[in-house]
This record gives C-alpha cells, sequence and structure tokens, in this order.
C-alpha cells in the first residue's frame, strides 16, 4: 500500500503527521477484506493520496463540488465506485499494461484542513494526532462506498470508525446481508429457504400464497452472513390480507442488499408483468439481482435457453442460475455469486439467531399446513390459525412434553363445516397429522387440542389482520 502525502499549506508540519496518517489508513483498509482481495486478484497495490490544504482552498473545493460555500475538515473523492466496501465496477481498463512502470493504482484522493482540523480537536479535547487518525478512517471509509446520509448507515459507519480507532480486532469484517427470496407464489421459495436452513422454518404446499409473512433464515460459514428472507409470493390480491402480503413483500425487496428472483423452468420463455414489476423495484433501488431457475432437473437443459434468453434480454442479471431447490443442485452456485454483492461489515446476527421463527409460530404453521393439504377450493385461503396455549411441561429433555391449544380461524359458516368433515372426522385427521408434525419438530410428545371458529370477513378487517399479527402497517426486516 503507498500512501502519498501532499502539502499544500505552511502553518503545520506534514513530517510530524506524517506517521499518523499512514497507520490510519493502513489500518482502516486491513480491516476491511475485499480490498486485499482485489490486490491478490490483480497482483497490483493500491495507493491513496492525502493532501494538507488551507481553509480557502477547502472552500472553494466544497463549493465547486458540493455546491456549500464553507470550508470543512476532509473531503474524499473515490477513484471507482465501491459500496459497502466492495468494489462496485470493473477497474480492468484502468490496469497498467505491462510497458508501464505503475505499480499501484489510486483508491482517489483525501482532503484535509488541519486549520480546521486542530480546531476540533480542542473543542473536543483531543490531540491534533487523535482527531486526524479518526478523520483519515473516516476519509478511507468514504473512498471505499460508506455513508452516512441515512440513519442506518450512519450508525454503521460509525460502529466501523470506533472499532478502527480502537484497534479493536475482535468483530470479523466479512460480507454479510439481507438476500430477499421473491417471486410469484408456488415457485420454490420457501423451499429452498428450508434447504439451507436444514429444517423445515416454511411450510410448503401446492396452494398458492402459502407464506404469509417474511420468514429468516442465516446463513453462517467463515467466510460470509447472509439473511436469507422468504417472501410472499407475488400476485393480484383481493383481499386486505392480499394487499398486506403484496407490501410486506415489496417493503423487503427494497431493503434487499441481494435479490434472488425465481422463476420455473418450466415457464414460457418471455418476463410477465409479475416478475417486470418485482424487477422494477429492485432498478430503482439500484439492488444487485440475481435469476434462479427452479426445477431445472425436470426440463430437458436445451429448453431452457429460451427462458434465459428472454430474461437476459429484459434485464442485466449478476448471474443466471438453474437450481433444483428440493435437492440443492446449484445452491452453491447461488451462495458463490451472493457473496461477490453483499456489502463489508460485521455480522448482523450473533450466534444461535438463526431465525425469526419460534416453536410457538412453527407449531401453528404446520397445523395450517394440513388444512392446506386436507382442504379444498377456497377454505384454505380463509384460515388463520391462533396459538391459545403452548405449555411446555417442566421434565428432563429427553422426556420433553408439550401442550398445544390452536384455533382454526375460518371465513365463513359452511368453512367450519368442511373443515370438521362428517362426524368430526376431518378435523380429527387435521389434528392427528398436524400433532405428528409438531411432534418431530419439537422432538417431544405433544398433545394437541383444535377448535374452530368463525369469523367472518377476518382478511379484509384491519384489527383481525393486526390481533394476527398479518397486517403491514410496520413491516421490519426480522
Amino acid at each position: 500500500m503507498q500512501i502519498n502525502i501532499h502539502n499544500k499549506q505552511r502553518k503545520y508540519n506534514p513530517a510530524l503527521l506524517r506517521g499518523t496518517v499512514e497507520e490510519s489508513v493502513k489500518r482502516t483498509l486491513a480491516y476491511l477484506p475485499e480490498v486485499g482481495q482485489v490486490i491478490s486478484e490483480y497482483e497490483l497495490d493500491f495507493s491513496v493520496e492525502v493532501s494538507f490544504i488551507s481553509k480557502d482552498a477547502i472552500r472553494e473545493l466544497n463549493r465547486e463540488y458540493r455546491q456549500i460555500a464553507r470550508p470543512t475538515d476532509i473531503l474524499s473523492f473515490p477513484a471507482f465506485e465501491w459500496k459497502d466496501g466492495r468494489l462496485a465496477e470493473d477497474i480492468q481498463p484502468w490496469l497498467p499494461s505491462d510497458s508501464e512502470d505503475q505499480t499501484a493504482l489510486s483508491l482517489g484522493d483525501i482532503v484535509l484542513c488541519l486549520e480546521i482540523v486542530d480546531k476540533q480537536a480542542e473543542e473536543f479535547a483531543n490531540t491534533l494526532e487523535d482527531e486526524l487518525f479518526f478523520l483519515t478512517v473516516h476519509g478511507v471509509l468514504h473512498l471505499l462506498g460508506y455513508d452516512h446520509e441515512l440513519p442506518a448507515d450512519e450508525i454503521k459507519m460509525k460502529a466501523m470508525q470506533d472499532r478502527i480507532v480502537s484497534g479493536d480486532s475482535s468483530v470479523k469484517m466479512l460480507p454479510c446481508g439481507y438476500v430477499v427470496l421473491a417471486g410469484r407464489p408456488n415457485v420454490g421459495k420457501s423451499t429452498l429457504l428450508n434447504y439451507l436452513s436444514g429444517m423445515t422454518l416454511a411450510i410448503t404446499t401446492s396452494k398458492p400464497q402459502t407464506t404469509r409473512d417474511l420468514i429468516r433464515s442465516v446463513y453462517n460459514d467463515d467466510s460470509c452472513q447472509i439473511a436469507f428472507l422468504d417472501t410472499p409470493g407475488f400476485h393480484k390480491p383481493r383481499t386486505s390480507l392480499g394487499r398486506a402480503m403484496l407490501k410486506t413483500a415489496r417493503v423487503a425487496i427494497r431493503q434487499a442488499d441481494v435479490l434472488l428472483l425465481m422463476v420455473e423452468a418450466s415457464f414460457k420463455p418471455f418476463v410477465a408483468d409479475l416478475e417486470k414489476e418485482i424487477l422494477k423495484i429492485a432498478d430503482e433501488d439500484d439492488t444487485a439481482v440475481i435469476l434462479l431457475i427452479n426445477k431445472s432437473d425436470i426440463v430437458v437443459k436445451e429448453n431452457i435457453l429460451p427462458l434465459i434468453a428472454a430474461f437476459s434480454e429484459a434485464y442485466p442479471f449478476k448471474a443466471i442460475i438453474p437450481i433444483t431447490a428440493s435437492t440443492g443442485d446449484g445452491v452453491e452456485e447461488v451462495l458463490k455469486e451472493i457473496k461477490k454483492y453483499l456489502p463489508i461489515q460485521e455480522a448482523i446476527f450473533p450466534e444461535g439467531e438463526e431465525t425469526n421463527v419460534t416453536e410457538r409460530k412453527l407449531a401453528g404453521e404446520l397445523i395450517r399446513r394440513e388444512v392446506l393439504l386436507q382442504t379444498q377450493d377456497e377454505v384454505p385461503f380463509g384460515v388463520a390459525i391462533v396459538i391459545d396455549e403452548f405449555v411446555e411441561e417442566s421434565m428432563p429433555p429427553e422426556a420433553r412434553r408439550v401442550y398445544i391449544a390452536a384455533t382454526i380461524l375460518c371465513d365463513k359458516p359452511s368453512h367450519k363445516g368442511i373443515l370438521l368433515g362428517r362426524q368430526g372426522q376431518r378435523i380429527k385427521s387435521i389434528g392427528t397429522e398436524a400433532r405428528s408434525a409438531i411432534s418431530e419438530m419439537l422432538e417431544a410428545k405433544v398433545h394437541l387440542e383444535l377448535f374452530v371458529k368463525v369469523r367472518q370477513n377476518w382478511m379484509n378487517r384491519p384489527q383481525d389482520l393486526a390481533d394476527l399479527g398479518l397486517d403491514s402497517k410496520k413491516v421490519e426486516l426480522p
């Protein structure tokens, strides 16, 4: 790493401050793994240009580049586009040829006004060297695509600055962020989430709109942390519940670091309106999008080519990957591609906090799955599950016993009769299968009691949706 210091002021001796600047730049770059990876990949070092200038000079730079007619302590001018510590453009055209003597590629320029830095140091009861160290860290982070315009970004950047300045190396910086699974219903989003988590977190059936809210599964390895989010399928809603589900999916996409758009290999070779809507949202936010073509094992490979061509023409995907979510075929390639586009930051979730799905919630979902599997027509879409009691008896883990009382809410009186069945046979069957699935999930003996109640038009009543946790007034990433 080359650090070139240019002195364009007369008040302070730059030789006395060189060591502070060099240590600050080196420590910041060492904190971020992507810089080292780029250096290794291209076999070329980076340089950073640091200039000390006067108040008048930095005022003019602010006027020219920021339309601010006042001096500030520091300005950063990146040479390349980075985003959260990730190189976001191809630097190949800027690499020196073999005939050139150039051995380093500039990351950009940091401009400091030592007069203002010194004044700030005095205000904060700091030394000039400490204030300069902090601001140089701040400037290098700007060169690498970190910013503080939004509150969340400001919090993240401040935490990084504090760790770098303190020399805290206990927190590992790695590719980390939210990856949202999006697409129309029944394309295999939940199946992929379950495969990645190694357990059933999201129920899967052949019925559309099975997934109603955001389900998180965190994938961890030594090189990354990926928070996968399963979302409700994009559809044309006919109820307030449907509209809330669609809003939830849209909000998740807008907050994604990487978007996985999933389609089926059997789709006709054109981009439909639902997929166009998803891509439009991603494009507005400049989100990296990877296209997953699921169930590729049941289609002749040559028949997928027209579908790939249609989507390639419609959008600049970062990658297009055929997969089979149920077996995991192609998933390693998906993980490899995702890592390229995640921001470099410390892990979001601590070890042991892999999902937002509690045992209580999953028990309700397993009951709903049985309703979906054992009823037809409109009945499944008008059903919600309320867990009234979830009581674990105090006993040794190997003898775990759980009592669950749940209410199946339905939309119409006629649906209640269908759910109960002749002489109660259907509700008994639903209970038997659900109890077995819950018992396997909890690794415990389960006593399950089911009740059926009618709550007419609950899918269109805001209070009912709020009570069930299915409204979208405050959608946040879990």
